[in-house]
């Protein structure tokens, strides 16, 4: 850079520190940006491009943004996964400094963003390491904001996606691995990711990852992160321990690799030691209740399939008053409990909010409660505020009224929670005494540190503020000597303090003053005593600009040393915040508080679809239903097309899950066992990109299942095999039902919703099978749907009554009628005379199964052919009956 300042030559040092980042460069008011980051920061901000020494040969592209509103433009370059380091100036600007020092002070990226304006109050941000070698993989999730930290071990032929399925669960931002394992991670998410230059993930090509469930960056790090060596040493100096052993990783060197990688990038991203990550827990996946990507897409858990993106299980239970409260919820719906004594745990506690004053003075004080977690994630990642030590005293001043209102608790948890809310009055106490009621934003802006805190700072104060009030005076001293009325006394940080003369008064200026500066306007003067004024001015302010620095840090570090008890009485504020909203939910809803048992029973009364039933303009239709895996392990549920046949299987699940986190459920009662996990097949999807088709997707989400389901679990089937032709669709349905019902290792609980009326005729002949039918009825030719669950099988699925409320044309529906007719005939005919062997037996097939459907829509056709008398037909007779023929097939 043969024209470059010493400030790009600045910037091109501390580049070369941070490759793969976008370095936020600050100067002044503005962030910069130079060279290939500003060219990439203009096209994915939408921002100007422009540049410095813009008519030398080699003019150096640049863009900006300004610091007061970098946090927008931060939080969107790391939503497209990049990452971002912040240089920040490390000294203020001063008169004579020609270059201030700058530094790093924290590199932000998709797995690790703390700010509150970058990361949802209500989500986790998490940065997970995989580690793998044959079939053993292991993978550590980080919650840096909150210093969560876990780990887990998957092995066998399956253990990649058992991590991966964990990942979508969690959820995961931003994945480290090195490049060999890069390829083996995107094939087991179903992603064609690819590692770019700078280091940040290109998805399907486009160098963009959209941070949300599901999605996320993969960054390469270089092999020495994975280390177990190195790692254990990290994480004994992390913890303060001599061994591992406590944390039940000890006998586990790829956990070990996996936590000691995702330790080691926190650090070095933060540039501090994150003393907030104090404890890492080991986590079999089979120690919550399994709900995989597809289970909690389909059932609209977190996340919605339509454009309301509220309709979820997750908003309408979604009453928490915290962010670390809805963050703590999110948690329990994503992995519910498998243990009972938990679970039971927490009702007894919701039990006990639901109908009493107490909830509505907890929720009330717990409003005053801001995110704890996180402000003492920023304590201890040294990015905290004034304002944030301001919140945090305030959040703990509730705490003494919270305890009082625990008191009289009788739930054991809630006693349990009373004792790790800890007062912490001397925290509060230091916070209030030192730092100021309304503190600056910047530290560098001056005025952090309350009056009357520290004694040298209100003396050199006091100086700053005689010395200012003097110039003051100076000014209109001044005006009456030189008799100029306008003169002005002004400073600027080039110039200091100077004396503005107008042009048209310079003939009144004294010899004393000395000149300072030229423009073309005015003259700008000085004198010794302004001078002398003006170094102890600026050297006070100076002065009291570093010392309030050391002062805050001084009381930073205080705090920091109750960080245990902070983070004990934010996880304890947070799960009060979570069972207060069950409760409020359960008051609102009006839920009711399941019965577990250690049966295989599922038994519910008038049970509601939580969702549906908060949305429908009408009242919700309750329903029964029972299910064990004896007498009734397979459910087989026929009814019309949008009778409800779908949300009777969702609203089975959801209540499941509800009980399963501790929450009332929407039922009028409930007897509820604890199942394993909870498998869905629901609706049609294709993945075109890895080459499988809509039917594809059914047949390998259905694989799973029939691989993997337990006794313990529950399995909810929608409309297996209508993505191929009607007899290979009922045939693998039927085959897919006895398999669900006969296998003593995969016998799982099953509700098997259809719309092959064939499929009822397994309740005959399987012992442990039941037909269920969503009821309805025609009425002058038009459907009514009475959403009622009931015994028996159903007659029809009304489709063609559901076409016409569609608004397809008349003929098109008459013709349907009388298409569907004719394949009833014939269909009919096939399976009575099969039903005894069997579906797919050879013996006895029926000469109908060899019609066509075209042929059987033209039955009138071949009903003609058959009485036609061939021999008495003339050649020119015949061709003109073809000819004719072939117009009507047509």
């Amino acid at each position: 850079m043969e024209n470059s300042t010493p400030m790009l030559r600045q910037y091109s040092e501390i580049k070369k520190e941070y490759p793969g980042t976008i370095l936020f460069f600050r100067l002044g008011d503005f962030y910069e940006m130079f060279n290939e980051d500003a060219v990439i920061g203009s096209r994915e901000l939408q921002i100007t491009l422009t540049a410095r020494h813009k008519d030398s040969p080699n003019p150096v592209p640049m863009c900006g943004v300004p610091h007061h509103a970098a946090a927008g433009y931060i939080t969107k370059l790391v939503q497209k996964g990049y990452r971002v380091a912040l240089c920040e100036q490390a000294e203020p600007a001063a008169k004579g400094i020609k270059l201030v020092k700058r530094e790093v002070v924290r590199v932000i990226t998709p797995g690790t963003a703390i700010d509150e304006q970058i990361s949802n109050a209500k989500e986790s941000v998490y940065l997970c390491s995989i580690v793998s070698e044959g079939n053993t993989v292991a993978a550590a999730f980080l919650e840096l904001s909150t210093g969560e930290f876990s780990v887990t071990l998957a092995s066998g032929v399956k253990a990649l996606e058992t991590i991966a399925d964990q990942i979508h669960r969690f959820p995961v931002r931003e994945i480290l691995t090195d490049s060999g394992m890069q390829s083996v991670i995107s094939k087991s998410m179903g992603m064609d990711t690819k590692s770019s230059h700078l280091g940040f993930s290109e998805i399907n090509g486009n160098p963009t990852a959209s941070a949300t469930v599901g999605k996320f960056v993969i960054t390469l790090v270089d092999r020495d992160y994975f280390d177990v060596r190195n790692a254990e040493r990290l994480l004994k100096d992390q913890f303060g321990v001599r061994e591992l052993t406590a944390f039940g990783i000890a006998d586990h060197p790829h956990c070990i690799s996996a936590a000691g990688a995702c330790l080691q990038y926190a650090r070095e991203t933060q540039g501090v030691s994150v003393e907030h990550i104090s404890e890492i827990t080991f986590f079999q996946p089979s120690e919550y209740l399994v709900l995989d990507a597809v289970t909690l897409s389909n059932l609209e858990v977190m996340e919605s399939r339509s454009e309301q993106p509220k309709r979820t299980l997750l908003g309408i239970i979604d009453e928490t008053v915290t962010g670390m409260g809805g963050r703590l919820l999110r948690s329990w719906l994503i992995r519910p409990s498998i243990k009972r004594s938990e679970i039971e745990t927490r009702l007894s506690a919701v039990d006990e909010l639901s109908g009493s004053i107490l909830r509505v003075g907890l929720r009330h004080l717990l409003k005053g409660v801001l995110d704890i977690e996180r402000l003492v994630g920023r304590l201890n990642l040294a990015s905290i505020t004034a304002r944030d030590l301001l919140s945090l005293s305030r959040s703990l001043s509730q705490t003494p009224e919270i305890n009082r209102l625990l008191s009289d608790a009788e739930s054991l948890l809630l006693q349990v929670l009373s004792e790790n809310i800890f007062e912490l009055p001397e925290v509060r106490e230091l916070i209030d005494r030192s730092i100021s009621d309304e503190p600056p934003l910047n530290l560098l802006d001056g005025g952090t540190i309350k009056r009357g805190y520290n004694a040298e700072l209100d003396e050199i104060r006091d100086l700053a503020d005689s010395v200012k009030q003097a110039i003051a005076g100076f000014e209109e001293q001044e005006r009456r000597e030189t008799g100029i009325g306008a003169l002005k006394v002004r400073f600027n940080n080039v110039f200091g303090y100077y004396i503005e003369v107008s042009k048209a008064n310079l003939a009144k200026v004294p010899t004393r003053y000395e000149r300072r500066q030229t423009l073309a306007n005015a003259e700008r003067y000085t004198t010794s005593q302004l001078k002398d004024w003006e170094t102890k001015v600026l050297g006070a302010e100076e002065t009291m600009l570093q010392l309030e620095h050391n002062i805050f840090r001084e009381v930073r570090d205080k705090v920091v040393s109750s960080t245990r008890k902070l983070q004990s009485t934010a996880r304890a504020l947070a799960t009060l915040d979570v069972l207060s909203a069950l409760a409020e939910t359960a008051a609102r809803r009006n839920f009711v508080r399941p019965v577990l048992h250690d049966g295989d029973e599922i038994e519910i009364k008038s049970g509601r679809h939580p969702v549906v039933e908060a949305f429908l303009a009408g009242s919700f239709v309750p329903n029964d239903t029972y299910l064990n895996n004896s007498t009734d392990r397979v459910l087989i549920l026929t009814g019309a097309n949008m009778g409800g046949k779908s949300t009777i299987l969702r609203q089975i699940a959801l209540i499941q899950i509800l009980a399963q986190i501790g929450s009332y459920v929407p039922a009028s009662a409930a007897r509820l066992p604890i199942v394993d996990r909870i498998w869905t097949r629901v609706g049609a999807s294709d993945d075109l990109a890895s080459g499988r088709s809509t039917f594809m997707v059914e047949m390998t989400e259905t694989a799973s299942i029939l691989h993997n389901a337990t006794p313990r679990s529950l399995v909810l089937l929608d409309e297996i095999g209508r993505g191929t032709s009607t007899f290979d669709g009922l045939s693998i349905a039927w085959a897919v039902a006895e398999y669900l019902h006969n296998s003593s290792e995969h016998s799982a609980k099953t509700v098997f919703a259809t719309h092959y009326h064939e499929m009822t005729e397994l309740a005959e002949n399987l012992p442990g099978a039941k037909n269920l039918q969503i009821s309805a009825t025609e009425k002058d030719g038009n459907v009514v749907f009475l959403h009622k669950l009931q015994p028996g099988k159903a007659s029809k699925s009304y489709g063609i009554a559901v076409a016409r409320l569609a608004g397809l044309p008349q003929p098109v529906i008459e013709r349907a009628k009388d298409v569907l007719r004719k394949l009833e005939k014939y269909e009919l005919a096939v399976f009575s005379q099969e039903k005894l062997n069997g579906i797919g037996a050879a013996a006895g097939r029926s000469a109908a199964t060899q019609f066509s459907l075209f042929a059987i829509a033209n039955e009138d056709i071949l009903n003609e052919l058959r009485m036609l008398d061939v021999e008495s037909m003339g050649s020119d007779d015949a061709r003109q009956y073809l000819k004719n023929l072939k117009q009507r097939i047509n």
